[in-house]
């Protein structure tokens, strides 16, 4: 229970800040050098100064205060998407080690774009869309761009769409640590959201209706987001709904990455290094 203060002690605290002279309360300011003048106020008729606070301490104070509400913000995006989850292969992710490839030229360039100014993409809420053939480095590009702007203190989330619906289904759980409504806040609060591999996942009602609210979140408050998907564009609205759909052409920049899977030829160059190897 909160103690009650009696009226008398609250006059007799307000007498011990204030003056009838208005000298008495005016200082000059040890960081600025300015004059300091009292606040002039009327108490039971007669006029009382009170110290006041110099307008470089309250920028002071309020630069604090805004840097304490960022911490806080970015704290709260990394405990509920800690990006050290994905792994070293997403933290090698970078625009130095891409290997170039025909077909993905203009890609990278987007992608390199983005991240190069994605201040202005802040400010715009203007995304991008990589869409191509499996295994050809959308992702690659995708992580690279948020290993970019990282370290510039921007706080990112990276997920693809399947790992992230069944993180929003296990809040359902009796036993869950996180609600869906903080996970929900954070996709719509961080400064980018990567939506990797949109289209994998297994489509029901449920898993449409997230998808539309957190893109569409997205895009009423001008948040950027990047989504990459094997899908073509075809494809991609059937699987994810108009709604969706039309949301992300609304909001992002459509680029197609034309290279073929990297990953298959690796494996093509693996086995054929397996056959030279065996006839040796």
């Amino acid at each position: 229970m909160e103690a009650v203060v009696p009226l008398r002690k609250v006059l007799e605290n307000m007498a011990n800040t204030m003056t009838s002279c208005s000298g008495d309360r005016r200082y000059t300011c040890p960081e600025c050098g300015n004059i300091v003048e009292p606040v002039v106020i009327e108490v039971f008729g007669e006029t009382r100064y009170i110290r006041s606070t110099c307008k470089c301490e309250l920028e002071r104070q309020a630069q604090e205060e805004a840097r304490r509400k960022e911490y806080e913000r970015k704290a709260r995006i990394e405990r509920l998407f800690d990006l050290a989850e994905l792994g070293p292969r997403f933290a090698e992710c970078t625009f130095e080690s891409w290997i170039a490839r025909p077909g993905s030229e203009r890609c990278l360039d987007a992608a390199k774009n983005f991240a190069e100014h994605f201040d202005r993409h802040q400010v715009s809420g203007e995304g991008l869309l990589m869409f191509g053939n499996p295994g050809n480095g959308k992702s690659h590009l995708a992580a690279a761009i948020v290993n970019a702007v990282i370290p510039r203190g921007k706080a990112c989330v990276f997920r693809s769409v399947p790992a992230l619906l069944k993180k929003l289904q296990e809040t359902y759980r009796a036993d869950a640590r996180v609600s869906e409504f903080e996970i929900l806040a954070v996709l719509q609060d961080a400064d980018l959201v990567v939506l990797d591999d949109l289209g994998a996942e297994k489509m029901t009602e449920w898993a449409e209706s997230m998808l539309y609210y957190i893109v569409d979140q997205r895009y009423r408050w001008r948040k950027p987001l990047i989504v990459t998907t094997n899908c073509d564009l075809e494809e991609l609205e059937e699987r994810i709904g108009t709604r969706t759909f039309d949301r992300l052409l609304e909001m992002c920049v459509l680029v197609e990455n034309r290279a073929t899977s990297y990953r298959k030829e690796q494996a093509f160059k693996r086995i054929k290094t397996f056959k030279i190897g065996g006839d040796a």
